[in-house]
């Protein structure tokens, strides 16, 4: 049988002994010998359509370094080797989440475009981390349950049953021998150096974004000599595992901005004070008296209760800093400021649908955390008022994941001279731009570009709309010296919205 998207034998999987690749050739198993490549072709399809020869493989690793059992997991990987002359150091991709999949970016479009780009100067290996994608246990967490529809989204309710979902998908991988704890972000690094050490590099580049970004900073700070340089973009540093309510009304107060400077041209009217002061008067009628409101669902009428917490759910789900419909988000405002709650309705039935992130969610976000004073600052933020608490899945569960303390240190800056980008969006209300700033001043070879406009996928953002960016990648990884702005527009921001000081995209 194959292990799904990878074309892998799973014989070869477990038959592996620790620390050894092997290529899987007519279903048999060669181990990987010096001077050898460790893997076996293999033709796949890529983003754009094309048919592309990788060389795939599995690495094997223990599933615990710290408490070492017979356990392995199956790591699968795939490597693309460059079409330079001389290549520069290897790049390796890291996939965010945590639980996305690394193998599975050569299959999307804009995944795959990045890909080639990276290969013509480099060769570009692709991995799935543990616990994810299509390694070997995959974990996920199936569960699923429905809110009482009628009943306003209450938090003690809503606790009581995620806590009810979690368990149980603790408990089946316990049951299955899993050691949960052991899937964390130290762990994890370590996986990524192992692989480096099988394929044979000597130092590597990384590239990563979101949770990428936070495996990356530990690689660099667990084996600085590894790594050659480093590109990371929708930073989470060591110590932004949980989200920052500041950081994040601060985002949106940007994109509220350009909103306003935006709505002539789309014909919508500017509340008083701005989108954001429309959305707390909005909250703040909903919280004195919540409203009752029916509409069509699943062909039938449904009748809902409307109140502060759906719009603060709202405000966190609803499509702030997107470029694609830059009016869809203050069109939802201005509804809810004059009392149209249908969109609100629609979404209230939505959020009753519970089902939790998968396994490496937990494991790795619950064993980062966050240190006592930031998590005390959080919690004083007057933010809340808005974006109501933005950590309660942390708060209301972690306590039940059976996983590993990563101590203090893990979570200071982290500090390395290795050459690095770090590129920001200013609109990315996932890992705000007061994320990059922290990580950025750990960081004494680091370079922060402020892109304005960009949001969680500014990488994207600037390969598709930023001619510069694909040179600026390809010089910097290859080792190159390369001037870059400090500063970025994106041409969707209104002219208004750009500071003083140049425009940035020279």
């Amino acid at each position: 049988m194959l292990l799904r998207g990878s074309g892998l034998s799973r014989r070869c999987v477990s038959a592996l002994l620790p620390g050894v690749l092997a290529a899987c050739v007519l279903a048999a198993c060669v181990p990987a010998h010096a001077g050898e490549p460790p893997g076996a072709m293999e033709t796949v399809r890529a983003g754009d359509g094309s048919m592309v020869q990788v060389e795939a493989g599995v690495l094997q690793v223990p599933e615990s370094r710290v408490s070492p059992g017979p356990r392995r997991i199956g790591l699968p990987w795939y490597r693309l080797r460059s079409t330079a002359a001389h290549p520069a150091p290897p790049v390796f991709l890291l996939a965010g989440g945590p639980g996305a999949s690394g193998i599975d970016a050569l299959g999307r479009g804009e995944g795959w475009r990045e890909i080639a780009l990276y290969r013509s100067f480099a060769d570009v290996v692709l991995f799935d981390q543990r616990g994810a994608g299509h390694s070997t246990p995959r974990l996920d967490c199936p569960q699923t349950a429905h809110y009482p529809d009628g009943a306003p989204l209450d938090r003690a309710v809503l606790r009581r049953m995620r806590r009810g979902l979690l368990a149980a998908c603790r408990d089946r991988w316990l049951r299955e021998g899993v050691d949960l704890p052991a899937y964390n972000t130290i762990e994890s690094a370590a996986d990524v150096d192992a692989l480096r050490r099988a394929l044979g590099y000597d130092r590597i580049s990384l590239v990563g974004g979101s949770y990428g970004s936070h495996l990356g900073l530990q690689v660099m700070r667990l084996y600085p000599r590894t790594v050659a340089r480093a590109v990371f973009y929708g930073i989470e540093g060591p110590d932004q595992t949980w989200d920052d309510p500041d950081g994040v009304v601060a985002a949106l107060h940007r994109y509220d901005l350009a909103s306003q400077a935006l709505s002539p041209e789309s014909g919508l009217e500017i509340p008083e004070g701005g989108y954001l002061a429309a959305l707390s008067r909005t909250i703040a009628r909903l919280q004195e008296r919540p409203e009752r409101v029916t509409v069509g669902h699943d062909g039938e009428q449904a009748t809902v209760v409307v109140d502060a917490e759906i719009v603060r759910q709202m405000v966190r789900r609803g499509g702030a800093g997107s470029h694609d419909r830059p009016d869809a988000w203050p069109r939802m405002v201005l509804a809810l400021a004059s009392g149209d709650y249908s969109q609100a309705a629609q979404a209230a039935l939505s959020y009753r649908d519970l089902r939790l992130p998968g396994p490496m969610h937990w494991s790795m976000d619950c064993s980062s955390g966050i240190d006592a004073a930031r998590r005390e600052r959080y919690a004083r933020s007057g933010a809340i008022a808005l974006l109501g608490d933005l950590n309660a899945e942390y708060e209301d569960l972690c306590d039940l994941w059976p996983a590993r303390a990563v101590g203090d240190e893990y979570r200071t800056v982290t500090k390395a001279p290795i050459p690095t980008l770090l590129f920001q969006g200013t609109w990315d209300v996932s890992t705000p731009l007061e994320n990059a700033r922290e990580v950025a001043a750990g960081l004494s070879a680091g370079r922060l570009v402020t892109v304005e406009g960009g949001n969680h996928g500014v990488l994207y953002n600037l390969l598709g709309r930023w001619p510069p960016m694909r040179e600026v990648l390809r010089r910097f990884l290859s080792g190159e010296d390369v001037a870059v702005p400090d500063r970025v527009v994106m041409p969707w921001v209104p002219q208004a919205q750009s500071q003083s000081g140049g425009n940035g995209n020279g």
